[in-house]
């Protein structure tokens, strides 16, 4: 069974690839180009979630029997003379196993009732039972549309509300069989995935998924549906009585996974188990959920594929329950959103790192617009986050089954996530398995920028996958060892990693740096890390099982930039929701209030952050205080859009940093108590008001960071479109200059007040509203300080003109003095504001920022300042040199257990595909094209289009499930398949699944 391992191994090294990656993650236009003769059948979706009135679900801290259960809750609220509440009943097979939690209903107040159940010993946790509604119209296609585009018609600003939602309705199309009549390429490439990723090689050696137990949580399958012979368990968690899909999303998932003919699945023998969690009418319950993943533990689950997702990790019950599956070798597939092309928008539970998070790509092998993508935003925002999604497959223009039978066409990464619902990691892997700085679109951030010395230390999160049991350890420390020949030596490598791993994973952070002696040096440097994970065997020895595993890194490195194009962001001082509430910079998002964006540059400010690299200039993130940074290597600090405070080190150490030469631009929001008192909301989560944190930007902490060069902004908020330089600027909620040097240069426009319209519903017209100052220091070498009152215009995800313009000219003033006559000689220019007769906004009182934030502390009054943080200190590994020759491809498969994969021969098999269902008469056994030949580029012999990792990762995908055979040791011993299957490894035994 060793050789199922080694390919199962490849499919997470390999479908991970540059080559599945190609689109240019820089397109983010939503323009596209019409296509006559496209006929589609388009589907909206209209989605809402709300809390159910006085139904709670109550999370015991172990499994205990409904009555026990019923005695706890009785106790807890009897204590208090409670007596107006029941027990929901929850007529499905999980209630008749014990389980960790109770739906309940209380009449009575909510708040008190909640803090009594709360404090019984045996209570974790109680949170309002949510409802999720999905509303489904189906319309003839009449938008004109790209062929080769998924139809994309969501809107960032609106496009991560508080839900979980299915992932393929929302941003994909239902296509009617044979309605394509298009000549362009895309219509007339494959769209089977699994003849596409050639599946049939593992079918003819006998390996189609058979005893593995495949859960499917979706909106149900008919029981007489022919594409399926192998539905082993249909359950129906909905309070309909029908375990029938009445929609088809469900019906097209398992097909997928396991159809026997037409569009055939990936796995045609394994073992369907039917979950359905969603209704004809698209709602589903919380508890539903809980109740459906409580018995896919006790059924004893392989893999379950979940193709929803949302934005809101903080729903405690879901989270903790896929927390629980996966530590109970249940291997958790779902898909990563669809809130793409923007960054920085994964759903959740797939951003979480032992969930295997799955993004779509086209037949064309470019990632699709709507597949979200990382990084992940859980470690800002100190560090950086991780590169997801874990694996990537074919997502637009999928075929499937339909409803009732033949095939039909959908696109979302809910399409891509049962593509690879077998894909996964029995032994110890990387995720990415390589680190190649110089490759794009993969490893961006990191390929855009070359590493120097003297730099910030590039920081690459990795996540460990062990697949040898739940539970392993790193053993002693990983091995930093260079490449000689490859100029290994000129970088140093410093690691952080959990000494543990459990469930199933943990990290690896990896700082790389430049080493003094290449700080005048150009090239590539090589070398690789080693990592030796055990895990506990199965024996009665209780012996440990040992896998070391290879990470190729490869930077490109160059000489040190002059101090005059390095700019330094500063990233410390952004927070972002959840949990606090910090509100949206633009006030005119209305409908979705709280700012989900980590505020990062390499996230909501990736556009930015891409043309100041394209003007030349090295940009550096600070996830410490400006305490832990040298001055002296950098021309500017950027700050942008800070709701963090500061330290009273911090600042005093930037009054001397810009007294000695760096120059210092701060783009900032809003703040006004009172408008903050207007936008607070109603949580249904938490059934309670919630009030601003923080305005769009932290303006009294901005000034009193400013307030040594006699700087401030006010409290105003203005918005409108005006015109600076010939360019078409829009102040979008952003506030105005209250005081500013007297010496300095002040830019003013006529704007709305919008803070009057937001508290009195009026319009009001103001007039020299200062909204731009640029200052000279009178030092000698001294920096330069700019100020802007509104951040966006810099943000992908709100700015509606663009000022990158702006920055050029601020950055060309800041770390040259040169300053464009347009804007010097402007005839908007005016005398400085003294601030006489405005006051300065003072902090909200009441507010809670002490909850989050990394600089202040509760005290009994006022938060105070933390004691200042020590700075960050690495230890450099010490490296093992290597006087040998680095791999040619980083992406090639590594050498595991001591044994050569490429020694290990497959045979040249030709025979029609076993256990699987012979096609009906007039059904294609070729792809879906005239001929059997793909034009264009496509005209070419199969196995050279196919890209050989898609070859061997299909091959993977089914090699997993005959892995799963023989792994259990309790299971009894089986007859031999219908099929001989090569024996050419020894069996493979799973660990043992911990009893609820």
């Amino acid at each position: 069974m060793r050789l199922a391992k080694f390919w199962l191994q490849l499919v997470v090294i390999l479908l991970c690839l540059k080559k599945h990656q190609s689109a240019q993650p820089g397109n983010s236009s939503h323009d596209l180009k019409p296509c006559n003769g496209c006929s589609h059948l388009t589907l909206s979706v209209d989605f809402s979630s709300s809390v159910v009135e006085h139904e709670y679900i109550v999370v015991f801290k172990g499994y205990f029997t409904a009555n026990a259960r019923s005695k706890f809750i009785s106790s807890a609220l009897r204590s208090r003379g409670i007596e107006d509440w029941r027990i929901v009943p929850r007529n499905n097979p999980a209630s008749d196993y014990p389980s960790d939690f109770e739906l309940i209903e209380i009449k009575s107040a909510q708040h008190d009732t909640v803090q009594t159940l709360e404090d019984h010993p045996n209570i974790k946790r109680v949170t309002p039972q949510k409802r999720v509604i999905r509303s489904l119209k189906f319309s003839d296609g009449e938008s004109s549309a790209s062929c080769n585009e998924t139809k994309w018609s969501q809107k960032w600003q609106s496009s991560r509300p508080l839900r979980r939602t299915s992932l393929s309705l929302g941003s994909g199309f239902w296509h009617a069989t044979g309605r394509h009549s298009s000549r362009r390429l895309l219509r007339a490439i494959p769209r089977q995935v699994a003849q596409t990723l050639q599946a049939d090689v593992l079918w003819q050696l006998g390996y189609t998924g058979s005893n593995v137990k495949v859960a499917v949580f979706d909106t149900g399958l008919s029981e007489r549906h022919p594409h399926f012979k192998n539905v082993r368990e249909r359950t129906n968690w909905t309070n309909e009585k029908t375990l029938d899909d009445g929609l088809g999303h469900g019906t097209f998932v398992a097909g997928v996974i396991a159809s026997m003919r037409e569009c055939q699945g990936l796995a045609p023998d394994s073992e369907l188990h039917i979950y359905r969690v969603f209704t004809n009418n698209q709602v589903s319950y919380t508890s539903w959920f809980l109740d459906a993943f409580n018995y896919a533990i006790l059924k004893k689950i392989d893999v379950l594929n979940l193709s929803i997702g949302g934005p809101d990790f903080m729903d405690h019950p879901f989270v903790d329950k896929v927390w629980e599956l996966t530590a109970n070798n249940v291997i958790m597939v779902s898909a990563i959103g669809n809130d793409g092309p923007l960054y920085g928008t994964l759903n959740n539970p797939a951003d979480q790192m032992d969930v295997i998070g799955v993004g779509g790509i086209d037949f064309e092998d470019n990632i699709a617009r709507f597949s979200s993508r990382g990084m992940t935003t859980w470690e800002l925002p100190g560090g950086y986050g991780r590169m997801k999604p874990d694996i990537v497959t074919y997502g637009s223009g999928v075929r499937g089954s339909g409803m009732k039978g033949g095939c039909r066409s959908l696109s979302g990464t809910s399409v891509a996530s049962p593509v690879v619902a077998g894909a996964v990691t029995l032994l110890v892997s990387l995720s990415p398995s390589y680190v190649d700085l110089t490759e794009c679109p993969y490893m961006w951030p990191y390929c855009s920028q070359p590493i120097y010395y003297g730099g910030m230390p590039t920081i690459v999160n990795i996540t460990i996958l062990n697949g040898m049991g739940v539970t392993g350890r790193i053993v002693d420390k990983p091995d930093w060892q260079p490449y000689l020949p490859h100029n290994g030596d000129n970088i140093e490598v410093a690691f952080s990693f959990s000494s543990v791993l459990w469930p199933w994973s943990g990290y690896l952070a990896i700082s790389i740096s430049v080493a003094k002696k290449a700080a005048s040096w150009e090239g590539i440097a090589q070398g690789h890390v080693m990592i030796t994970v055990a895990s506990p065997e199965e024996n009665e020895n209780g012996d440990d099982q040992f896998s070391t595993v290879k990470l190729p890194i490869k930077v490109k490195i160059i000489p040190t930039p002059p101090r005059s194009k390095r700019v330094l962001w500063d990233q410390y001082h952004n927070l972002r929701y959840p949990p606090g509430y910090f509100p949206r910079d633009n006030l005119r998002m209305k409908n979705d209030p709280l700012d989900w964006n980590g505020d990062h540059v390499h996230t909501n400010f990736r556009d930015m952050y891409q043309h100041l690299r394209s003007m030349g200039y090295f940009i550096e993130v600070l996830g410490s205080p400006f305490t832990c940074f040298d001055a002296s290597q950098y021309g500017t600090l950027l700050m942008v859009d800070s709701e963090e405070e500061f330290f009273p080190e911090e600042i005093s150490k930037l009054r001397r940093d810009v007294a000695n030469g760096l120059s210092l631009i701060v783009f900032s929001d809003w703040y006004n108590t009172s408008v903050m008192r207007k936008v607070k909301f109603y949580d249904e989560n938490t059934r309670q008001w919630w009030m601003p944190d923080t305005g769009g930007s932290n303006i009294p902490a901005l000034n009193d960071l400013l307030s040594v060069w006699n700087m401030a902004f006010s409290d105003g908020i203005y918005e409108g479109d005006f015109t600076m330089a010939n360019h078409d600027m829009y102040y979008a909620s952003g506030c105005s200059i209250a005081r500013f040097p007297e010496d300095g240069a002040v830019l003013s426009q006529t704007l709305k007040d919008q803070g009057l319209e937001v508290l009195k519903q009026e319009t009001s017209v103001v007039e020299n509203v200062p909204v731009l100052g640029l200052f000279q220091t009178q030092t000698e070498g001294g920096g330069r300080i700019v100020l802007y009152g509104d951040s966006n215009c810099l943000d992908d995800s709100h700015r509606q003109k663009d000022c990158f313009w702006l920055l050029d000219s601020l950055l060309q003033y800041t770390s040259y003095g040169v300053l464009p006559a347009s804007i010097s000689h402007s005839e908007n220019r005016q005398k400085p504001p003294t601030g006489e007769g405005s006051q300065p906004p003072e902090r909200m009182e009441g507010n809670h920022l002490h909850r989050y934030s990394k600089v202040l502390e509760a005290h009994l009054g006022d938060p105070k300042p933390r004691p200042l943080p020590a700075c960050p200190h690495l230890s450099w590994a010490k490296p093992l040199p290597l006087n040998e020759t680095a791999p040619s491809n980083l992406w090639k498969h590594q050498k595991l257990l001591s044994i050569d994969l490429d020694k290990v021969a497959l045979p040249n098999v030709r025979q029609s595909r076993p256990q699987v269902r012979p096609l009906s008469p007039g059904e294609s056994g070729a792809w879906d094209i005239p001929g059997g030949i793909m034009p264009g580029r496509y005209n070419q012999d199969v196995g050279q289009t196919i890209p050989v990792f898609a070859f061997l990762g299909a091959m993977v995908v089914l090699a997993f499930f005959v892995v799963q055979i023989n792994k259990a040791k309790s299971k009894p011993k089986r007859r031999k398949p219908r099929v001989k299957r090569p024996q050419l490894i020894q069996p493979f035994h799973q660990p043992k699944t911990p009893s609820v």
